[in-house]
């Protein structure tokens, strides 16, 4: 009886911590690390009302001239409510609208909790193309939408050569199999945190 009793109490005693931690959570943390290499620098992006952002990018690049990075962000918005379709929806408009008739793949799980989306996007300067790869889901009723997003940035081609899709496709196949991969739990724990106190 006192061997059970002491099971239940370490039990609790990491559930307690395992609860303790997963509050305390900071951005650096919950840092991504892909294809091997550490994402360590760190930013806040304040954007849109309702969004919580941070993004990550490797130690010897900048936010204003990054190459690859990741992006965690919860969206708390109205009329996208904890629906991950509704925010994949919201990405493809501004997509389209940035390249009309750009191409994208979506995808989602029978409940509709998950979904996947990727595509190839490119500013109007056509100083780079971007592959984008986004891990859209929900998690507990009224907490909102969660994505990890992960880009690449290379130069733009005008012609897509047999080479070049063969690249494209094995990025893209790599970025969504890590999206797939991610610790969602933790990353939801830290976006969490990281809202303004008013939204908690």
């Amino acid at each position: 009886m006192q061997f059970l009793r002491n099971i239940l109490v370490l039990s609790f005693s990491l559930f307690m911590g395992v609860g303790a931690f997963a509050e305390e959570l900071k951005p650096a943390d919950v840092v991504p690390v892909v294809n091997g290499e550490v994402y360590s620098r760190i930013a806040r992006v304040e954007g849109e009302e309702g969004v919580t952002s941070l993004q990550y990018i490797r130690p010897n690049e900048e936010f204003k001239a990054w190459t690859n990075t990741v992006i965690y962000a919860n969206y708390r918005i109205e009329d996208i409510g904890d629906d991950p379709q509704k925010v994949a929806v919201r990405l493809v408009e501004g997509l389209q609208a940035l390249n009309p008739g750009a191409k994208y793949q979506l995808v989602g799980d029978e409940k509709g909790k998950v979904v996947l989306l990727d595509f190839l996007s490119w500013p109007p300067n056509r100083q780079y193309m971007e592959l984008s790869v986004y891990r859209i889901q929900k998690d507990e009723a009224g907490e909102g939408v969660f994505t990890v997003q992960m880009s690449v940035r290379m130069p733009f081609y005008t012609e897509m050569t047999e080479e070049l899709a063969t690249k494209l496709k094995t990025l893209r196949g790599s970025l969504l199999q890590q999206t797939i991969q991610f610790d969602m739990k933790k990353v939801i724990s830290l976006l969490k945190s990281q809202r303004p106190s008013a939204d908690n």
